[in-house]
């Protein structure tokens, strides 16, 4: 049913009454002639006197209807929406954008950028707001309890969004801005591309105070081949090493790339240059190779070439090389003479021993590898520091004491590894080696089967493990373990069977001891993350106690690109102190860290490559996507309609005053037509 703005003026109808009165008395009246002869009648056009009567009339009801359509339209008729969420202009309307930033808003559309686009149909969307509006403006840098804007201060926030890094579901971002307009009836406008990674409409949930009105920019979609991930075929770091460092590259268009070139560079020098073909729709996996020459930081950046989509064509990590690996034996008596003689004047480690009741004055996080020798006990606090090492991402090796108690049973059922049961002294051999294992890469491609392995002449009978997760390295010809892996928190715990002397295995003597405990030491000696991203809230963990005792603030630093920031610091006795940048990165980019002037780490970001597939929701598909989830949503072209008539129906209902008025210059039309041919006759 029809309403009006101004009803008042549909008393003008009442002057209709004027022409129809005119029109009754000044009908043309026929008078009768008397002639002599009918012969002076015939050059005479015959007029049907019922004709012209209905011609008039209908000339009449013409005129009449154009004229009323005229004054309906001054009225300015609507229909109310269904959902009734707007009942007119109020003076405390509430008006919410929400402005998609994201780098896929990049891409071009018919009136160019897509951004820019939705940055100027925001603008002509606030313009056409009543001036004492109250307007929130949003972005994907969501900062909460945004204040009320009027029309100009809410035209300066909307010029000021640049594109953002930082990926966001638009489930979680309908979320904040709801529970942040809580207790406002407000209407929010959401200008974005729809792109699919992000846009997971099944999960918007919607409430009766706000209303929500959809307006995708239809943008054109690109080619793109993007730098998924990297990582190494090692996970230790050495100096003269051999790198080989490997990178997932994607192609997410249709077309077949020949010949791309992509480089590395390693603290700003280029290590090694390739190039590679991929298949349209597919990824491939390409090796970069390159040696470490000395020990400290190595910053890394692997590079491809490709348009117009470029954010995501650099990819970039870093790690440290020290200059020796540090060992402490933790020993219950006397230390362990053959790992003495192992890692004794090797210019690659430090070996340390220390008893029991040091170790509380240790800080244990400065060393790669734990060694529990022969403890034949393990109070609360000791089994605690132990776990807190290996949860850091420290690596145990356990040499089982041949008098232990409870207590050491106790930490092994905590942290899932199987118990000591008793004592096995049926000598037996070393029969079965897992090959496999990360410990023995490029070490045996093979073992004949008439290989003489070391003899067990002791070993402890395990009991069953509850850890799923638990590698069996060594293993004797009846099945019975000899070495285990185990994986607690982020690190690892190996569990010896036997004791290192003569006693219990003549391993020690024997070729494959030494591979074993130095591969080992390698791959415990790195523990930091080889980069982060961009909008991941992925802290970084520094594990250093000593640096841990200082009060100065840690500073996350690049000189390239003038960034100095004092990173959030939370200090967790399980994980060590935690680093949270809180989004005040923005730039991909490779850092250090530094306290007190001084470089401690690096530590690298990536942006995000969930903006980098280039799939967006059609309107067809939002309205049914819209529809499936029974979503009170409104959908609208912001390049087909102005988006003042948006508001307009959106306060008012759908408008009606144009139909009117084009309906009245028909009626005109037909009236004039009506009349020559009236003439004519």
């Amino acid at each position: 049913m029809f309403h009006f703005l101004h009803p008042e003026v549909l008393w003008a109808l009442l002057a209709l009454l004027l022409p129809i009165i005119i029109h009754l008395f000044n009908f043309k009246r026929f008078k009768k002639i008397y002639f002599s002869n009918l012969k002076f009648l015939k050059n005479l056009n015959i007029e049907n006197k019922r004709r012209s009567k209905v011609k008039k009339w209908l000339l009449l009801l013409l005129r009449l209807l154009a004229l009323a359509c005229i004054i309906i339209a001054f009225s300015q008729p609507y229909i109310p929406n269904e959902n009734n969420q707007n009942k007119g202009l109020q003076q405390n309307e509430y008006f919410t954008i929400y402005i998609d930033n994201s780098f896929s808003m990049n891409a071009e559309t018919e009136s160019g950028n897509a951004l820019e686009a939705a940055k100027n149909k925001a603008i002509e969307l606030i313009n056409s707001y009543p001036n004492y509006s109250k307007i929130r403006i949003y972005n994907n840098n969501f900062f909460p309890f945004t204040s009320n804007l009027n029309k100009q201060q809410a035209i300066a926030r909307v010029m000021d969004i640049n594109p953002s890094p930082i990926p966001v579901l638009l489930s979680e971002q309908i979320k904040k801005i709801q529970i942040n307009n809580a207790g406002n009836n407000s209407h929010l406008y959401v200008f974005s591309d729809f792109q699919k990674a992000q846009s997971d409409i099944e999960n918007i949930k919607t409430d009766s105070t706000n209303s929500i009105t959809f307006l995708p920019l239809s943008v054109q979609r690109s080619n793109n081949l993007l730098i998924d991930s990297c990582w190494f075929d090692k996970p230790y770091h050495q100096i003269k090493q051999s790198q080989e460092l490997f990178i997932r590259v994607v192609n997410t268009s249709n077309q077949n790339y020949q010949k791309i070139p992509v480089k590395l560079s390693i603290n700003d020098s280029t290590k090694s240059v390739s190039s590679f073909d991929i298949d349209r729709n597919s990824k491939k996996i390409i090796s970069l190779k390159y040696v470490n020459h000395k020990s400290g930081i190595y910053q890394g950046m692997v590079e491809i070439s490709d348009f117009p989509i470029t954010y995501d064509n650099k990819f970039y990590f870093s790690y440290s090389i020290n200059d020796k690996i540090q060992i402490v034996s933790i020993n219950q008596n006397s230390p362990n003479k053959y790992l003495n003689k192992l890692f004794s004047g090797a210019e690659t480690f430090e070996f340390k021993n220390h008893d029991k009741s040091s170790i509380f004055n240790e800080n244990l996080d400065n060393y790669q590898l734990l060694i529990l020798n022969e403890i034949q006990e393990m109070e609360s606090g000791f089994s605690q520091t132990i776990k807190n090492y290996l949860s850091n991402g420290g690596h145990v090796l356990f040499i089982p004491s041949s008098e232990p108690d409870q207590s050491v049973n106790a930490l092994l059922d905590e942290i899932s590894a199987p118990q000591l049961i008793e004592i096995d002294s049926n000598k037996q051999k070393l029969s079965i080696i897992e090959l496999n294992s990360e410990l023995y890469q490029n070490v045996f491609k093979e073992i004949k089967t008439d290989a003489r392995l070391p003899d067990i002449y002791k070993h402890y009978k395990l009991g069953q493990s509850k850890n799923n997760l638990v590698e069996n390295i060594w293993r004797t010809q009846a099945g019975d373990n000899l070495l285990l892996k185990i994986k607690y928190g982020n690190g690892y715990f190996y569990q010896l069977t036997m004791q290192l002397n003569p006693e219990w295995t003549n391993l020690i003597t024997h070729p494959i001891f030494v591979p074993t405990i130095i591969n080992l030491t390698r791959y415990s000696s790195n523990n930091h993350s080889l980069y982060y991203t961009l909008g991941n809230k992925t802290p970084i963990r520094i594990n250093s106690f000593e640096h841990n005792l200082s009060n100065e603030s840690f500073h996350i630093i690049n000189k390239k690109n003038q960034t100095d920031i004092i990173p959030d610091q939370e200090n967790n006795f399980d994980k060590g102190t935690l680093l949270y940048t809180r989004e005040q990165i923005t730039k991909a980019e490779n850092y250090l860290i530094s306290r007190n002037d001084s470089i401690i780490y690096s530590c690298s970001f990536n942006y995000s490559r969930t903006e980098s597939d280039p799939e967006y929701f059609t309107p067809d598909e939002l309205k049914s996507q819209i529809k499936s989830q029974l979503l009170p949503i409104s959908l609208n072209s912001p390049e087909k309609m102005k988006l003042s008539d948006i508001y307009n129906e959106q306060s008012n209902g759908k408008q009606y005053w144009k139909h009117f008025v084009l309906f009245c210059i028909l009626l005109i039309v037909s009236e004039s037509l009506l009349h020559r041919i009236n003439l004519a006759q």
